[in-house]
């Protein structure tokens, strides 16, 4: 299989995740531009485009750059594979700010499109309301889509699964998670999805969220990433690869045809 850089690897997780925020959060944006004063401003059928758009992106970054660095586009995902030691924790740093620049440029890109109308509405950040659901709740409900995220993620790149739909599969995935418990949490299932918005929100002196993002949106998906992770070796004892995610979406190259005389 062909060897990429480090840095090849890591710019292809900057774009990966700056794919994922400018379409994820972005869609959020867009359903709100498009609800006006329309109270709920989000509803039921606004989620299931918003998911669509979060699972299509996400199977076409798994098809378009899993070849080059697996395709994380998740701290969670990169923080489980090495864990698990499928991935190195050496290059962790590389991968983590790979996908923190990627999704700063996303969020930044959801502001350039939409104007200060994206700073107002939120800029598609994930948020809980206190006085609607518990903090358990919530941090149990990114712990539990993060799980359910990566053993997906695992089981169909497994060498024994039909893995040339892992795209499809892990974005299917999400579209499902998303819809059970977008309306709790926002369903973030991706610390950098959920962080690189609201920084951008707070340079454009927008509304933020700070005290939530720790202990709901990055501790749960760290921890429930890592916990899928382990629970799939236990139970599936696969054959562990460095990346399995490139390893899924690649296919070697065929001969040349021979040219005929």
């Amino acid at each position: 299989m062909e060897s990429y850089s480090l840095g090849q690897r890591a710019i292809a997780e900057a774009l990966g995740t700056a794919l994922l925020v400018l379409v994820g959060p972005g869609s959020v944006v867009a359903a709100l531009v498009l609800a006006g004063d329309s109270t709920p401003a989000i509803r039921g059928g606004d989620l299931l485009g918003i998911s669509f758009a979060f699972g299509f992106v996400i199977a076409a970054a798994v098809y378009a750059l899993g070849k080059v660095s697996g395709c994380h586009i998740n701290p969670a995902v990169t923080f489980g594979l090495a864990a698990t030691k499928r991935f190195p924790w050496r290059e962790l740093p590389a991968y983590w700010g790979g996908q923190l620049v990627g999704g700063l440029a996303g969020a930044f890109g959801i502001w350039a499109v939409f104007g200060h109308h994206a700073i107002d509405l939120g800029m598609g950040q994930t948020s809980f309301d206190s006085s609607t659901f518990t903090w358990a709740g919530a941090i149990l409900a990114e712990g539990i889509g993060t799980f359910i995220l990566m053993f997906a993620i695992l089981g169909i790149v497994d060498g024994r699964s039909p893995n040339e739909l892992a795209g499809l599969v892990i974005g299917g995935i999400v579209v499902g998670i998303i819809m059970v418990i977008g309306p709790i949490t926002g369903a973030s299932l991706n610390p950098a999805r959920a962080f690189t918005p609201e920084l951008v929100s707070a340079i454009g002196g927008g509304a933020t969220h700070w005290s939530q993002l720790i202990p709901v949106y990055v501790l749960p998906g760290l921890v429930g990433s890592a916990l899928a992770a382990f629970a799939y070796d236990l139970i599936a004892n696969p054959r562990v690869v460095a990346r399995p995610i490139k390893t899924a979406v690649t296919e070697p190259e065929s001969a040349p045809a021979a040219v005929a005389k």
